[in-house]
This record gives C-alpha cells, sequence and structure tokens, in this order.
C-alpha cells in the first residue's frame, strides 16, 4: 500500500508538473496572441496616423517659388527659392506600465536652399545665386496617462522637447502640457477635443484647442480626419495594402543661423509655418514597411528670422514666399518594437 500511494502521489507530481506546463504555454501563448492582435490593432491605427509609425523618412523636393526679403523693415532683394529637404523621425517606446506611457522621438532634418534670378535693393547686397544648407536635430520625451474622472475617459500627456544643429548643446527648449476628452466614439465617426499649453520662448500663443474628429462614409469606404489644427484630410482604401488620402496637413521648419554680420544678432532662428495640400498614395510593401509619395502644392507662412532670445514679433527679417509645386517620396514602418 505504501508503494501504491508513493505511485500515485508521483503521478499526481507528474500530472500538476505537465498540468502546471500546459497552463504556462496556454498563457504564454494567450499573451503572444493578445500582444499580436494589440500590435495589429495599434498598425491599423498609424496607417491612418503616421505620427503614430515608429519611424519616417521622407525626401521633398519643392520647386521655384517667387521670394521678396526684407532687412530691419526695407526690401533687400527678390527672386526665384527652390529647397530640397530631407527629413525623418523615430518613435521609442520607453516605458509602459498600468495607464502610464513614457516615449522618446528623435528627429532629424535638412534643408538646402538654392536662390537664383536674384534683384537686389541694397547696393551691399550681392546678386550672386544663393545656396545654403541646414540641418537641425530633436529630442523630445513625452509621458501620457488615461484616467477617468465622474466616468468620463481622460488623458493627459506632459512633454519635453529640445531642438539643435550642434552635438555639445540644446540651442531650444520646450515644454508642452495636453489634456483630451472623448466625447463620442461609435461604428463611423468618433470625437475628441482638448487643450495644448505650450511654453517655449518663440510660441505666438500659449495654448491651442486640439479637435479630433473621425468618420467614415461606408457606401464609399472614405474617411474622414480632422486633427485641428494639423490636418484635414480623406483617405480612401482600395485594397488591403494600398490607399490615398487627400487634403492639407500644416507643419513648419527652425533653423539656426550664426551670422558674420556686426548690425545683427550673432545667433538667431529662422522659422515658419507651411501647408501642404495635395495627394498621397501609400503601399504596404510588407507587414511593417509602407513606400509613399505625395504631390501637390506647397505653401508658407513669411518667414522670420530674429534673435535667438527675443519674440518671433521682434524680427529683423522676414521674407514673402511664393506656393510651389512639391514631390515627396517616403519610407515608414509601423509599430514593431512594443505598445506605444
Amino acid at each position: 500500500m505504501k508503494y501504491k500511494t508513493l505511485f500515485y502521489f508521483h503521478i499526481l507530481i507528474a500530472a500538476c508538473s505537465t498540468a502546471n506546463a500546459q497552463t504556462a504555454r496556454k498563457a504564454a501563448a494567450i499573451k503572444r496572441m493578445t500582444d499580436s492582435l494589440t500590435m495589429e490593432g495599434l498598425s491599423a491605427f498609424a496607417m491612418r496616423y503616421p505620427q503614430l509609425r515608429q519611424a519616417y523618412f521622407a525626401t521633398d523636393f519643392i520647386g521655384k517659388a517667387d521670394v521678396k526679403a526684407e532687412l530691419n523693415g526695407k526690401d533687400l532683394y527678390e527672386g526665384k527659392m527652390n529647397m530640397t529637404r530631407i527629413r525623418s523621425n523615430f518613435n521609442v517606446p520607453i516605458s509602459n506600465w498600468g495607464k502610464n506611457v513614457v516615449t522618446g522621438t528623435i528627429g532629424y532634418q535638412q534643408q538646402h536652399f538654392k536662390t537664383t534670378e536674384i534683384k537686389s535693393y541694397d547696393p551691399r547686397f550681392s546678386t550672386a545665386d544663393l545656396s545654403e544648407t541646414k540641418s537641425t536635430v530633436s529630442l523630445s520625451a513625452s509621458f501620457g496617462r488615461s484616467d477617468s474622472i465622474f466616468n468620463k475617459l481622460i488623458f493627459y500627456g506632459l512633454g519635453i522637447s529640445g531642438v539643435t544643429d550642434e552635438l555639445s548643446s540644446i540651442k531650444r527648449l520646450n515644454y508642452i502640457g495636453s489634456i483630451s476628452v472623448p466625447i463620442k466614439r461609435n461604428e463611423t465617426s468618433a470625437l475628441t477635443i482638448g487643450l495644448v499649453v505650450i511654453i517655449d520662448p518663440s510660441a505666438i500663443i500659449p495654448a491651442v484647442p486640439i479637435v479630433s474628429y473621425w468618420h467614415k462614409y461606408k457606401a464609399s469606404n472614405v474617411e474622414l480626419f480632422i486633427d485641428f489644427p494639423s490636418r484635414v484630410v480623406l483617405r480612401k482604401q482600395f485594397t488591403k495594402k494600398t490607399w490615398a488620402t487627400v487634403g492639407s496637413e500644416l507643419g513648419g521648419s527652425l533653423l539656426f543661423f550664426n551670422l558674420d554680420q556686426p548690425s545683427l544678432p550673432r545667433n538667431s532662428i529662422y522659422t515658419n509655418a507651411e501647408v501642404r495640400t495635395g495627394l498621397t498614395f501609400e503601399y504596404l510593401v510588407t507587414k511593417k514597411l509602407i513606400l509613399g509619395m505625395s504631390g501637390g502644392l506647397f505653401t508658407t507662412t513669411p518667414s522670420r528670422m530674429f534673435d535667438r532670445n527675443d519674440k518671433p514679433d521682434d524680427y529683423f527679417f522676414k521674407a514673402k514666399n511664393g506656393s510651389a509645386p512639391y514631390l515627396t517620396f517616403s519610407v515608414s514602418f509601423l509599430p514593431f518594437l512594443k505598445k506605444l
């Protein structure tokens, strides 16, 4: 009986071990499946919202546009300017626990300007062609949290961002706080509103309202995205791997200049806002790789140059640019590291 009891005891231990192993394997399989479904859902979301993609690389070719520049309120020159730009952005998930997430972003931008057919209004300013290449690197870290108040979902965000054109220091820092509240969500539409507070010496206004609205027209399989103030586009899915968007997107650039002119600030910032209006076609090459091509009309607000410690309204140089056609080629990757 003793040996029989021991025999059954060992059988029980073996059975429990097998059951535990099977349970562990099952739990691991469920987790892999859940993670896979989560990443699949996030990938589908990132197809519609490019800012959520893990990595993005693009080259812009912007045609000739009329440009007229002023220095200290007086006409300086006019001519034709075209631009080539290389852009890249990489999102790095840092930590994710509970309702909180920390993400880092690394960005790089290189711009080459060429101005020709120059007509000078100042005898000290040459009519020779101008050519300038500038690069900037941006680093940012953001913290996000989802919570609820009175049974209403709320998203909070805090971020810090630095921009520079050298390895030894960060030349420009800004801080951002945000809060957003989903108002409506169903099968065909969603609405979120919120507010972004900006602490930046060059910010024109300290706070910007944000509105994100999505609607799907089932009959035509067209989606409308209104993400104020960044974009208004219509998106059409043709196949599982191909889609196109048409509309307008808001962007901007910030460059640093070290001027060697006694009468001008040595350390200066050059900035403007840009609007791209056109058509974008994208193709999903692999599970994570997207190739894109877009073209249309490129329009900018007047560019301003001012001392690094001043406000944009205290500019000493101003350039008005006309509209020009643009063509962009892009390569981007859907999230592949882990949940963002």
